[in-house]
């Protein structure tokens, strides 16, 4: 085989550097050159070819680098040299004799000879470089006397450097190396130290090279790295760089020197390496470098070298797209058909957002969503965006919707959001946000999901839900592809220190009057958000006084309306007092004023809408107030619990603890006597307390049947109605029904009794599991009425957000004294999808605390609706304070009534038959008959002695309170042809109906007979029906109010 030695270092192992295309002599150490070129350096030295390391104790031991060793003939110096850049790096004594694979050390490192190289190999620079040159050609002369064969490297062609497709391949040619004569032109002392700017000439004319370049960069790097490809000539001793395109990119001068491919250089700041030499044709814009004529032809080609071998990225076999700029326009057609404008930058709004001058496009909704929204809904998104965005009159970035149950707020919102995260009013400032926090009740998480992907599908906007795992919030502060974060209240608490720094641009808040209090713990994590624009959903916003409003203001628009303190003083106690009873007219004229300086401001970032907008869009709604009259047994316990003396002690007490104590033990008698035993079994457990609450109510137990049992509603007159009313719509239609209560203990007897009954049902309350809420939802508004007729929903754990449009009839068993908590209840069937007429029943025992609780919030809704603009001269309630008569009045019974409500109102209705004065004492004297001595019972209180205790002042106060109640029809269902007013078919056949008398005897004359016969069918005058002559749970009143009726009137109006 032949004697072949491959010019490069070393075959073991392939050096770190990386670079393939460095000239063997581009660097050399000038102290090794000198040290060869002292006397001591003779023939006898050695040169060996050496891989080295610093001294290692492992067991395994790796080679750091390869180097080149040239030792003294007597070992007595040993220098060491990197072969990739020349430098020394260590010197020393070493052993003699050297031979191949032999590990020595030299100046502290462990030095492994490879093979010995002669000193014309060493001289001549080969030896250095990670990958060097061909072997010049005096050196391959010298490989011919020791081989007989040389080796002959393929030829190859290089690529084409033209990128037009269209265009012949070039074909290069290749010149012949000039002949060195001696090999000290290689050495690698003809280098000088400073680099300078070029080492490329020519004697015989201009020439063109392809080269590789770079910026300048460290010497000390390994990795070598090239930018780009370009060309060079050289004509009258001027360089030109010319890139692939043609444009110069930098220039110097030529200087007379050789040279050849491999070669580095200098120009216009560049790093240079020379590939191969190119004929004039192969440059950009050739005419310009064409050769002169009279330049000699060039020498014969030679066999052509073969190339570098190089590294081509893969990424450079692909052409890469020009990145096309977006036009500046708006993403979607402003003059288009049924197009939903938002409302341009103001000249102040673009000096304070846009200061880098940018063109204003249009900022259009996206057609999608757009053709889906109503009148009332394209408003609210247009509200929302001009306060979002600063373009309203107001100081701030927020607003509250609070739009009525059903109109649709979060499809307002979910259109507010796509809108923002995909435009801005600015062109080229990118979307206006680029992440959103949706926070809502831990019931409402999945319902919102469900809205986006109904809505805007699953593609195209990325929406998260933070649940238990906490890396949701950490993968959405992240990433730029998750861009809505919807998470519960309780929830967001853990999550603050995520988010707080993500770059929410948006924070919406539903159900946001969970923020009426700035001192909780919910309001207070917000404050760790630098977010500005803010939104709270609210159906219900003021639901007991203006602290809350202040709050909620303070939350989206912050210092809008100062701090607390000074509003309490500027606004809140004004208005107040001018709404108490017996102000002064200096009071009632800065109240009112005040109030209407406050409404005047919250027109700028509150839009308030009533439901009666819907008429046009959803099937009717008829609501009723159902009043039920008290059975004997509740009645009773009442006579026992309320004992008149020790009440008057007990209200003039001021013992807060045992007022809420006794309401709401009144309260579960009002709902079903067999609450009562439920709670003293709870306070079995605890220490006896003395007095009212616990001596009367264990004598009032003693009442209780002692065979009654949870699924027993006969003991109750609520319960007996609206166990009517489920048995007629299971019989007489396909309809599904809903049942509300605020108590669990209420939820567990309608349980008992749909599981006596085989009524299918639904449960959803504070122990239904998350992931199960919006499943039993969904399985109930698909289902008929064989599989799912009940839905039995806790209004505090599902009474805000659901949509239960499978149902058409839905009852309030008990009323909450906030009245929000009842309007979102009621507000559950009769939204969007609802194909029904929906009827919603609230039902109250009548002359009882369910009536003084109703009154309350009819009270409390006059102030919410005088501040959020949709008062009207007929509903204004100006008593929202609470008195020592109003707590005795809740602690009173009206057994004699049929609506405690009406009567306060003193309206004379149509063809309403009156009560005899005479009847209602009778009636009273037969209950204290019945009473221990010694006390009486607050129940036989009759209505004299009421208007005796209860001033003329009090009572027309709360006749003004109620004036609300005015909108409403009212029905007195004792009368005789109350079924001819009553519309809803279910409630005309659950009216008492009188009793047919029957003979008493056949006996008598002929004409005794006909005379008792037609005073029984014609001609006697029958006597009216009143509370105590009807049985338990009877209907003996109705408010009525349908959505139809205020449409036309609205229509009408306008």
């Amino acid at each position: 085989m032949p004697s072949f030695q491959t010019p490069l270092t070393t075959g073991k192992r392939k050096s770190d550097s990386g670079n393939e295309n460095v000239q063997p002599f581009s660097s050399n150490n000038a102290k090794r050159l000198r040290l060869e070129s002292r006397p001591e350096s003779n023939a006898d030295d050695g040169y060996w070819v050496v891989q080295w390391r610093n001294h290692q104790a492992k067991k395994h031991k790796t080679w750091e680098g390869d180097g080149v060793l040239v030792v003294s003939s007597n070992g007595s110096r040993a220098t060491l040299y990197d072969s990739t850049d020349g430098r020394q790096i260590g010197s020393g004594k070493t052993e003699m004799p050297l031979f191949d694979e032999k590990v020595i050390n030299v100046g502290g490192k462990d030095v492994g000879l490879d093979r010995k190289i002669t000193k014309q190999e060493y001289l001549s620079g080969i030896c250095f470089g990670s990958n060097s040159a061909l072997i010049s050609q005096s050196t391959q002369d010298s490989v011919k006397q020791t081989a007989g064969k040389v080796f002959k490297p393929p030829a190859m062609r290089k690529p084409s450097l033209n990128t037009e497709s269209n265009e012949s391949p070039i074909k290069l040619t290749s010149h012949p190396l000039p002949r060195v004569s001696s090999l000290q032109g290689l050495s690698p002392s003809n280098e000088s130290a400073d680099r300078s700017e070029t080492q490329i000439t020519s004697s015989s004319g201009p020439l063109f090279w392809a080269v590789n370049w770079r910026k300048t960069q460290s010497s000390s790097k390994k990795q070598v790295t090239w930018e780009g490809d370009a060309f060079i000539s050289c004509i009258n001793q001027k360089i030109s760089m010319l890139s692939e395109e043609g444009k110069l990119i930098g220039a110097s001068v030529c200087k007379n020197h050789q040279h050849q491919s491999g070669d580095r250089c200098f120009v216009g700041g560049k790093e240079l390496v020379l590939l191969n030499e190119v004929s004039a044709e192969a440059l950009p814009f050739t005419n310009k470098y064409a050769p002169v004529e009279n330049e000699p032809a060039p020498a014969p080609s030679s066999p052509a070298l073969p190339p570098l071998n190089r590294c081509v990225p893969t990424a450079s076999f692909y052409a890469v797209p020009p990145r096309l700029k977006k036009p500046i326009g708006p993403l979607h057609d402003p003059d288009a058909e049924d197009a939903v404008v938002m409302k341009a930058p103001t000249k102040e709004h673009m000096e304070r957002y846009n200061k880098k001058q940018r063109p204003v496009v249009p900022v259009v909704l996206d057609p999608i969503l757009a053709r889906r929204l109503r009148p009332h809904q394209r408003e609210g998104v247009k509200f929302m965006y001009e306060c979002v965005m600063g373009l309203r009159k107001h100081e701030g970035q927020g607003c509250i919707l609070a739009d009525e149950m059903g109109l649709g707020k979060t499809l307002q919102t979910i259109t507010l959001v796509w809108t923002l995260l995909r435009q801005n009013a600015y062109a080229g400032a990118g979307p206006a946000i680029s992440k959103v926090l949706i926070v809502c009740p831990v019931t409402l998480i999945n319902n919102w999901k469900a809205e986006f992907h109904k809505w805007l599908g699953r593609d195209r906007v990325g929406v998260s839900i933070c649940d238990r795992n906490t890396d949701t919030a950490k993968t959405f502060a992240s990433s730029p592809r998750q861009q809505v974060l919807i998470v519960g209240y309780e929830r967001l608490r853990t999550i603050m220190k995520e988010i707080a720094t993500c770059g929410v641009g948006l924070v919406v808040c539903d159900e946001g009057h969970r923020l009426k209090s700035s001192k909780a713990k919910t309001s207070v994590i917000f404050k760790q958000l630098s977010t500005l624009r803010r939104i709270i959903l609210s159906g219900t916003p003021i639901q007991n006084d203006l602290g809350e409003f202040h709050s909620m203001v303070d939350f989206c628009n912050p210092g809008l309306l100062d701090e607390y303190s000074a509003f309490r003083r500027l606004y809140e106690v004004p208005i107040m007092k001018s709404r108490a009873p017996g102000c002064t007219t200096k009071e009632l004229e800065l109240g009112e004023k005040r109030s209407a300086q406050l409404s005047n401001i919250a027109k700028s970032f509150v839009l308030r809408r009533e439901a009666s907008i819907l008429g046009n869009y959803l099937p009717p709604k008829h609501e009723y107030v159902v009043f039920v009259t008290p059975t004997e047994l509740q009645l009773s316990i009442y006579a026992k619990v309320l004992d008149p003396n020790k009440v008057d002690d007990f209200v003039e007490s001021n013992s807060t603890a045992e007022s809420l104590a006794l309401i709401n033990i009144l309260t579960k008698i009002s709902s079903s006597p067999i609450l009562l035993k439920a709670t003293m079994d709870k306070e079995q457990s605890k220490p006896k307390s003395e007095g009212l609450r616990y001596n009367n109510i264990q004598e009032a137990l003693k009442l209780l049947p002692s065979s009654c049992e949870i699924e027993d509603l006969t003991l109750s007159g609520k319960m007996i109605a609206v166990s009517k009313l489920l048995a007629f719509v299971k019989q007489e239609s396909e309809e599904k029904c809903v049942l509300v209560s605020h108590y669990t203990s209420t939820l567990n007897i309608l349980e008992s009794f749909c599981k006596k009954k085989n009524y299918s049902y639904f449960r959803l309350d504070g122990q239904t599991p998350a992931a199960k809420r919006q499943e039993y939802v969904t399985t109930f508004n698909k289902t008929n009425q064989r599989t799912s007729f009940i839905f039995l929903l806790s209004s505090k754990a599902g009474g805000t957000g659901i949509n239960l449009i499978g149902a058409s009839r839905l009852c309030l068993i008990d009323s909450d004294w906030n009245p929000s908590h009842d309007l979102q209840a009621m507000a559950r069937c009769h939204r969007d999808g609802q194909k029904r007429a929906v009827f919603i029943y609230r039902f109250l025992t009548a002359g009882t605390i369910d009536e003084k609780i109703y009154q309350r919030q009819i009270i409390k809704l006059g102030l919410s609706n005088a501040l959020m603009g949709s008062d009207n001269s007929k509903a204004k309630s100006k008593a929202d304070s609470f008195t020592r008569k109003d707590l005795r009045d809740i602690f009173r019974v009206h057994p004699h009534t049929s609506s405690n409500t009406h009567d306060l109102l003193e309206c004379i209705c149509e063809n309403e038959d009156g009560l005899e004065d005479d009847n209602l004492d009778d009636d009273v004297n037969d209950i204290q008959s019945e009473c221990p001595k010694g006390f009486m019972a607050a129940s036989q209180v009759n209505s004299h002695r009421e208007i005796h205790e209860i001033d003329t002042e009090y009572l027309e106060r709360r006749r003004t309170s109620l004036a609300s109640l005015e909108e409403w029809k009212h029905i007195n269902c004792l009368k005789q042809d109350a079924f001819k007013e009553v519309e809803d078919d279910l409630l005309r056949r659950m009216l008492y109906v009188r009793p047919k008398k029957e003979l008493v005897s056949h006996t008598g004359t002929v004409t005794e007979q006909i005379l008792h016969s037609v005073d029984l069918e014609n001609l006697g005058e029958m006597e009216p029906l009143t509370a105590r002559t009807v049985p338990g749970g009877t209907v003996s009143f109705l408010f009525e109010r349908s959505s139809v009726e205020a449409g036309e009137a609205t229509s009408e109006e306008e």
